[in-house]
């Protein structure tokens, strides 16, 4: 290994090892359960999964349960030496004498017998696909003889490549687990852990569209731009400069392609040349063999895309790495290929585009752009074709307006740059260097996208003011146009308007369609602000269509009321239609607000792996849209509440700085702020008394400011949430004048919650949580129903308490398994996990964190970890405390 690269391979190594001690916890889990029970488990993912560093955990935490574990390794150069892989492994008794083995073989299936003799003993085979046929046989001949716990890894191969005497074919019973690519956060955890800091969410996001999420990838990416200089710290935080690939990074992708065929090669880098393209063009580039060859390795991914079926190379390095290959003979012949694939005409084939992880160039009007979609492999493509896009269009619109510099020009320019994230100094430049001519309606939209800017990017109000009277001057019949767009800045930068100061414009007004459409919705958010949900629809559907460009980046407005309105599966199937067209259309904006109420109904319905799954589909975009930037920080937000709920305290860290970095302030969409997040890793050393009472605080000093802006709804939920860390009659008397003012039934329906939550009644709290629970509104129905199990343990009331229980557990297991999650033991009336509950009660039993340790086959640090949630949850200080609690 090269001198330079070492200390990298073994940060990687270590840090590797110490976060899948966190990330790929459901693998790892299922493969222990599945060891014990005797079932053979082989990891399967591609090179760069982290499949053998998974291997090496569930290793880890078998040693540290006192079983020995021993190591075997197949190796590639090596397959043509018979048995070699298992001497060097240690694993060959030695032949000859009257006692020993007669002949090689058995002397191989003896000396796999000496090693798993007595039991308590793992053989872990890594990259069981490279093991010569006859050390797989005697793995298979000493299994047969004597079971024992065998995990491997393995590579994705071609079905017709696979041979019967595989290791994870012959020995059974078997299961395989697919090693899945890290999503967005689980990606920015790694990061997190490697660089010792914070990292820029941006700086993620080019991270993943790079690696698809393989950490084999990811973490050489950053380790070696970090050498280079293109990875560095600024105030506290790691960002990424403008490119980031390394010629060290053309070793990290070679193991993906090192068992392909020479068509295969050829097939891959014709169709890194012609980019994303339908299945019909692939054809014309490839066979369906050398199709079928690349999708057995799992390196291609196919998209659907309305009445089409795209493919793309996956992970999106590997087009990197044929790009740095430079122009040679075979580079020339796929290239012709490619073309003779799109007619014969080299004008017809798609342009090519920047890399994921590289940014435009000053040309490009500044700023970065990638994008997001459901599954994670499937997110690194749609990205790209966002990406695709917006670069083109980034493109195309700044020629357009550099050969013609008019205000209408201008305008889709600015609209353009809000979207791809350009600085104040390019837009700056734009605006100063397009003469104002033309009619008033260009000139109107000319200075309400820098408004939109000024407003919504750079929060200076003030300057918001001064162009758009400036624009009045001769807008002429748009007056009432630049009233909606200013009111709307307003609203997301400073304070809630009233409605009334932007009154209705009559069915029968002459008015035009834009000016008609862009007051509608900017009405619709203001009334929302005030939770007027019933009259926000009527103003919506009165609108009908839409088709001004502002109006369009509005029309998650219209779910948004729905949740509002308690019609929560009509929010969640309207926000999901929103987002499969948005994601079609490549609109940024569109994206992120039909995310943000998605998220909003998932966690109202408790279905938090949904709601995790989708932030990260979002998050991974990289694209800020500045018209959604505030719904974008919610995003961010409730991302980091999850993570810290999942004990990522860096993490959960690190995407608050991110969220705070973006300046939005108080805003009037609900969780649009990452106080909670903060509140909770800030005490999470204290006693939970104190740590639920400055939770409480911050949250309730967040709802008074809300309030006094004007953002009812926006007011109301922190305060609920501060209600909920600290129940108090002050705060239910203060909350319940607010939600008097709030007409929207959703806001009615918690002011129950809370007002039960802070009385003294838990038959009440009962009576709550069940109603709660029939409309599905699962999240106060569980904090409901934990509150009242509680008060009535407290009371002395375990008969009554069980019975709560199982009918509690009846209740939330119509919305789903995981709404019932909360639920897991009647006595212990907090939202413990099963795995919390398991280890609290061995705990309880007397058992020592070294017992638990051995019994679960997990680390001692594991059980300590659980056992602070556990802490934190039931609000004890001490085991004693915790037994009485789950005694009842």
């Amino acid at each position: 290994m090269n001198d330079d690269l070492a200390p990298i391979a073994h940060l990687i190594h270590d840090v590797a090892m110490a976060t899948h001690a966190i990330l790929h916890t459901d693998a790892r889990d299922t493969a222990v359960k599945h060891l014990v029970a005797g079932t053979s488990v082989d990891l399967q993912g591609l090179p760069g999964s982290g499949r053998s560093m998974l291997a090496r955990a569930i290793a880890a935490e078998f040693e540290d349960s006192g079983w020995q574990v021993v190591h075997a390794h197949g190796v590639l150069a090596l397959q043509d030496r018979p048995l070699e892989a298992l001497a060097i492994a240690g694993l060959m008794a030695r032949q000859g004498g009257p006692q020993g083995p007669a002949t090689a073989v058995s002397a191989a299936v003896q000396g796999v017998l000496a090693a798993v003799r007595g039991g308590g003993t793992l053989l872990v085979v890594d990259d069981v696909d490279d093991l010569d046929e006859i050390s797989a046989g005697a793995i298979a001949a000493a299994h047969a003889m004597s079971p024992f716990a065998l995990l491997t890894t393995s590579r994705h191969i071609p079905r017709s490549r696979r041979t019967a005497t595989r290791i994870p074919v012959v020995i059974q019973p078997g299961v395989t687990l697919q090693v899945a690519p890290f999503d967005f956060v689980d990606l920015q955890t790694l990061l997190v852990e490697t660089l010792g800091g914070p990292i820029d969410s941006q700086a993620v996001s080019r991270v993943f569209a790079a690696s698809g999420g393989l950490p084999g990838l990811a973490l050489p990416l950053v380790n070696s731009a970090r050498q280079h200089g293109s990875m560095r710290l600024a105030g506290g935080v790691w960002t990424a400069g403008p490119e980031l690939w390394t010629p060290e990074m053309m070793r990290a992708v070679d193991p993906l392609l090192h068992r392909l065929s020479t068509e295969a090669i050829d097939g891959l880098q014709a169709l890194t040349l012609a980019g994303t393209v339908d299945v019909a063009t692939a054809r014309r580039i490839m066979s369906w063999d050398v199709l079928e060859e690349l999708d057995g390795h799992r390196l291609l991914r196919f998209v659907p895309r309305d009445d089409e079926m795209l493919v793309s190379v996956f992970p999106p390095a590997i087009v990197e790495y044929f790009r740095h290959l430079g122009v040679g003979a075979r580079h020339l012949k796929v290239d012709s290929a490619v073309t003779e694939a799109f007619g014969g005409l080299p004008t017809a084939r798609p342009s090519v585009v920047h890399a994921p992880w590289r940014l435009a160039g000053p040309a490009d009007a500044g700023g970065p752009a990638q994008a997001a979609d459901p599954s994670r492999e499937a997110d690194v493509i749609v990205n790209r074709l966002l990406l695709e896009h917006w670069h083109r269009e980034l493109l195309v619109r700044r020629t357009e307006w550099e050969r013609n510099p008019t205000p209408r020009s201008a305008a889709i320019l600015l609209r353009t740059m809000l979207v791809t994230g350009a600085d104040a100094t390019a837009v700056l430049a734009v605006r100063e260097a397009t003469p104002r001519t033309g009619d008033s309606r260009e000139l109107v939209g000319f200075d309400d996208w820098y408004a939109l800017f000024l407003g919504t990017v750079e929060h200076n109000i003030e300057w918001v003011h001064a162009v758009l009277a400036q624009a009045r001057e001769d807008a002429d019949e748009w007056r009432r146009l630049i009233d909606g767009i200013e009111a709307f800045i307003v609203l997301v930068v400073d304070h809630a308007p009233d409605p009334g100061t932007l009154p209705p414009i009559d069915a029968d007004e002459d008015a035009p369609s834009d000016t008609r459409e862009i007051v509608g919705v900017v009405r619709a958010e203001l009334l929302l602000a005030q939770g007027r949900s019933g009259d926000a629809l009527a103003e919506l559907d009165e609108l009908g269509p839409l088709t001004s460009t502002f109006a369009q980046a509005r029309v998650s407005s219209r779910p948004w009321a729905l949740l509002l309105e308690g019609r929560l599966d009509e929010a969640l199937a309207e926000s999901q239609d929103l987002l499969t067209e948005a994601r079609r259309e490549h609109d940024v904006e569109g994206i992120v607000g039909a995310a943000y109420v998605g998220t909003q109904v998932l966690s109202i319905r408790g279905r938090l792996s949904e709601q995790r799954s989708l932030l990260s589909s979002v998050l991974s975009a990289g694209v800020i849209p500045a018209l959604e930037r505030t719904k974008h920080v919610a995003l961010l937000s409730m991302a980091a509440s999850l993570a810290a709920d999942e004990g990522r305290a860096t993490t959960a860290r690190a995407l608050a700085q991110q969220a705070l970095a973006l300046r939005v302030g108080p805003t009037p969409y609900p969780l649009g702020s990452p106080t909670a997040a903060i509140a909770h890793l800030d005490g999470a050393g204290l006693p939970p008394a104190q740590a639920h009472a400055l939770a409480a605080e911050r949250l309730w000093e967040e709802s008074q400011a809300l309030l006094a802006q004007g953002y009812a709804v926006s007011g109301y939920i922190s305060g609920m949430l501060a209600a909920v860390e600290e129940p108090t009659a002050e705060r239910a008397t203060a909350l319940h004048a607010v939600a008097a003012q709030i007409p929207a039934p959703i806001i009615g329906a918690y002011d129950t919650f809370v007002t039960a939550l802070c009385g003294d009644d838990p038959e009440e709290l009962v009576a709550v949580a069940d109603r709660h629970a029939d409309l599905g509104l699962v999240w106060t129905a569980t904090a409901a129903y934990t509150a009242g199990l509680a008060a009535l343990r407290v009371a002395g009331g375990a008969a009554r308490a069980g019975q709560v229980h199982k009918e509690a557990r009846r209740r939330l297991e119509a919305w789903g398994d995981e709404a019932a999650a909360g639920l897991r033991s009647a006595a212990e009336g907090a939202e413990l996990t099963a795995r919390e509950d398991e280890i609290a009660r061995l705990a309880a039993s007397g058992l020592t964190n070294q017992d638990i340790a051995r019994r679960l086959l997990i680390s001692v640090r594991t059980v300590e970890n659980h056992l602070h949630r556990v802490f934190r949850k039931l609000g004890v200080d001490n085991r004693a405390e915790m037994s009485r609690v789950l005694a009842g």
